[in-house]
């Protein structure tokens, strides 16, 4: 089972809506209409759009009508919360580098989109020299939000009564470092930021 999988499972029931902010590669919404949730997402380019469609439709296909992907930035949604919010989870999990102000945007988005009891997940990519923990926590703080849980999911499979991990350095990659460093891209775990609305 998926990450994204987990975290609709866990914070949504069948039949809510999700919202997804930024539909990356369409992880959230395949995730979400195969365990029969509802999907709200936006693709902020035409090429984003494009490749959540292709993906939506490849793994999902029979399903695929439970998800509605728009192309542009969600910022274009209704000034009223009451116009949007209706979503029970939002799932905010950037597939590139983002800035604060752009993660943010995101969160606040998020908030208006979530219904009074719903739960927003963010998740966030151990990356090195970073500390997103605090700053996302004050950015939810600032929508609205209040902070339930931190949780740390460990990305890798016990062999040996180990846990490996795998060094990763592919285009896109969030750090500064021009190739593979084992030392500095051991990609040991995802952060999740739980926050509810009250």
């Amino acid at each position: 089972m998926t990450l994204a999988h987990r975290i609709v499972d866990a914070f949504s029931s069948r039949g809510d809506l999700v919202f997804v902010p930024e539909a990356g590669n369409a992880s959230c919404l395949i995730a979400a209409v195969k365990s029969g949730r509802k999907v709200l997402a936006y693709a902020p380019s035409n090429h984003g759009a494009d490749l959540a469609y292709e993906n939506l439709h490849t793994h999902a296909a029979q399903i695929a009508s439970l998800a509605v992907l728009r192309r542009g930035r969600p910022g274009a949604l209704p000034a009223a919360p009451d116009a949007i919010a209706s979503a029970q989870v939002a799932i905010v999990a950037p597939h590139n580098a983002t800035t604060p102000g752009q993660l943010a945007a995101l969160v606040s988005v998020s908030a208006r989109a979530l219904t009074p009891g719903g739960v927003l997940v963010v998740t966030t990519r151990q990356s090195s020299g970073q500390e997103a923990a605090g700053q996302l926590v004050a950015q939810a703080r600032a929508a609205g939000l209040v902070y339930l849980q931190h949780i740390v999911v460990a990305e890798g499979v016990v062999k040996e009564q180990q846990l490996p991990t795998a060094a990763s350095h592919r285009s896109g990659c969030a750090c500064h470092f021009p190739q593979v460093n084992p030392g500095r891209h051991l990609l040991a775990h995802h952060d999740l930021l739980v926050f509810t609305k009250p």
